[in-house]
């Protein structure tokens, strides 16, 4: 009997192994590069974040750029579709297609708490008026056209996954296998309650139904996009000093923005040295950069699951990479229990029942919970600072 009890643990191990070097590798986007631009839709709920990572793609040469689309999250979705239009004007690239998409989650009342971070506008007071009512209004549809014109096409999510959820939902097989990098989740601690990052929290049905689609789904996850950080008080300078009118758009809104964030994180026991950095993430930075530098972060094939009921874990991503998280993310304490009492006979076969589980919810995202923050920060500056 201990020869057979003996053996099944040993499959046992023998699984966590191989889950393990699955989920610690990289996937093929991960190593590969391109040599030509790489065709991209962004959807944006823009707030100053997105704004700097929007400005950097527009710098970028590798990036080709198919449209736009905007939601409701850091702000309305109206002030969300001026901002993005005062960004394009002050980047003489208004002739990029703009889509006014969601103003409200699938299911929850939309929120304004973004204005503590972003300003009551969304980018602190530098919105300048555009006239919306030109504006197309399908986002899902016009994500859908972009997919059927790039069959190669990158989906790049930086706000609530809305108009994505939409999209997959009316026109699935056109969205099928496309590669979609969403700015989402936290597999420990949240940004916007103790255990939810924001645009999880902002809409969680939504990433429930892409994480059940079949888009090729990479989450750029708060692990990730707080370590690209940049210096609160030089950047800004910086972009100001380019002299342009997107410099001065992009310098005028971080430096509130930077600000309300070392206010907020600044605590009584910082030192002396850490007061003098005070570097401040730019997370939508993370996810545009990672989309086109895969080579920078690492992707971890994981089931995840968010927690889509109105209560303090709504927007929780429950993210499993190893073996030892995922089967009781599928079964039943009451199903592990007879496992438990089975795992001791000796003609029990541990390893099909473990396969079992597993097989009946395979994984459904990549995970990127580590970058090379230095890095990233470097090829955003350099981005932003080169002329267009």
């Amino acid at each position: 009997m201990r020869t057979k009890l003996q053996k099944n643990f040993n499959c046992a191990a023998l699984l966590l192994t191989l889950s393990l070097s699955v989920a610690t590798s990289t996937t093929d986007t991960d190593t590969a590069s391109s040599s030509s631009a790489i065709p991209l839709f962004v959807d944006t709920d823009l707030g100053v974040d997105d704004a700097v990572a929007i400005a950097w793609l527009l710098n970028n040469r590798s990036a080709t750029i198919l449209g736009f689309s905007t939601v409701a999250g850091n702000t309305t979705v109206e002030n969300a579709t001026a901002n993005l239009l005062t960004l394009l004007a002050s980047a003489d690239r208004l002739d990029l297609p703009v889509t006014l998409g969601s103003a409200t989650p699938l299911e929850f009342p939309a929120t304004r708490i973004g204005a503590f971070v972003h300003g009551p506008d969304g980018l602190w007071f530098n919105q300048q008026s555009h006239d919306l009512t030109q504006i197309p209004t399908d986002a899902p549809a016009a994500i859908a056209a972009a997919a059927r014109a790039q069959p190669d096409l990158t989906l790049i999510a930086l706000g609530p996954l809305t108009n994505v959820a939409r999209a997959v939902q009316q026109f699935p097989s056109d969205l099928a296998h496309k590669r979609l990098v969403a700015l989402v989740g936290a597999q420990k601690m949240g940004n916007t309650t103790p255990v939810a990052e924001f645009n999880s929290y902002v809409d969680p049905h939504a990433l429930d139904i892409v994480l059940g689609s079949d888009l090729d789904v990479t989450l750029i996850t708060r692990e990730a996009f707080v370590q690209l950080q940049v210096d609160a008080v030089l950047f800004p300078r910086r972009l100001s000093q380019r002299g342009d009118r997107l410099g001065q758009l992009l310098a005028a809104s971080l430096t509130p923005y930077l600000q309300f964030q070392t206010d907020r994180d600044e605590r009584p026991q910082r030192d002396a040295a850490r007061q003098r950095r005070r570097s401040v993430a730019i997370p939508d930075a993370a996810a545009v950069i990672y989309a086109l530098h895969p080579e920078l972060g690492r992707s971890t094939s994981a089931l995840v699951k968010v927690m889509t009921a109105a209560s303090l874990s709504r927007g929780q991503t429950i993210i499993g990479t190893e073996l030892s998280a995922r089967i009781p993310m599928i079964a039943t304490d009451a199903e592990l229990s007879a496992l438990a009492e089975q795992a001791f006979l000796p003609d029990f076969d541990f390893n099909t029942a473990l396969m079992a589980i597993l097989q009946r919810q395979p994984d459904n995202a990549h995970v990127v919970l580590n970058v090379d923050g230095r890095a990233m920060s470097r090829i955003l500056e350099r981005g932003l600072m080169r002329s267009t």
